[in-house]
């Protein structure tokens, strides 16, 4: 790399600082870029209603405490998932993005078991009964690191400082953290709208006494996230959102 265009990439990141990362990922959630996000954001909402109602039917008795030590292992893996992805000067990276239709499958048959699993949970007594109540706290960093797999970002311009700063390998280390800050602010949007919303569900649900009805649902729609990273039929879908963006 000329010495001009590093130099010409480190003022760039010097106008970008930690909390910049964050507040620039967060704020994007509430921006026209939500276009793009909700490749992901959507699926991870109807997953935090399905985990605060499969409470009713397992042993937790806490649905708050519940979602959000579930919202912060999925934080966990997405975030390291989607920093590994984008430090492109670190050799992981490299491997991630060459074998990236690989894990995208992986991904999806993953998605697809949770679905399963929730099914299960809400119609099969003796099951709900068996697992722990902590199961989906075991599973979400899972969850998380297969979303981070599936989703393909547009590039915001802090993501894009962000993404040339960490082309960069002697910037490689600073770069992960930023990136990985980055992926926490992402996060955080989804939970400060999911989790208010799953709650919400959640009692309303319980008014309805339709639990395993509105579970089946939201597993079904994270089937069909499933099934897109299977079928490769993500960038059909990305291409139908931004089309809402993009004249």
């Amino acid at each position: 790399m000329e010495s001009g265009h590093h130099h010409e990439i480190v003022n760039l990141i010097s106008n970008v600082g930690f909390s910049e990362a964050f507040f620039g990922a967060f704020s994007s959630f509430f921006s026209s870029w939500q276009f793009c996000i909700a490749q992901i954001s959507p699926f991870f909402m109807v997953f935090l209603i399905a985990v605060c109602l499969i409470k009713e039917v397992g042993s937790l008795k806490q649905p708050t405490t519940n979602l959000l030590i579930t919202s912060f292992g999925y934080l966990v893996g997405f975030s390291i998932i989607f920093a590994l992805l984008g430090a492109s000067g670190t050799g992981i990276s490299g491997y991630l993005l060459y074998h990236i239709k690989s894990f995208r499958m992986l991904s999806g048959i993953f998605i697809l078991l949770i679905a399963l699993l929730m099914i299960a949970i809400a119609f099969v007594r003796n099951i709900a009964q068996t697992l722990p109540g902590s199961i989906f706290w075991i599973l979400a960093p899972f969850v998380g690191a297969s979303f981070a797999f599936i989703y393909s970002p547009c590039i915001p311009p802090t993501l894009s400082q962000l993404l040339n700063y960490a082309s960069v390998p002697e910037n490689a280390v600073r770069g992960f953290l930023f990136l990985i800050i980055y992926g926490i602010g992402l996060s955080t949007a989804f939970i400060a709208i999911g989790l208010p919303l799953a709650i919400a569900v959640g009692w309303l649900t319980q008014r309805i006494r339709r639990h395993g009805l509105v579970i089946f649902c939201c597993a079904f729609f994270l089937m069909i996230l499933g099934i897109m990273a299977m079928s490769g039929f993500m960038v059909y879908y990305k291409a139908f959102l931004l089309s809402f963006f993009v004249e």
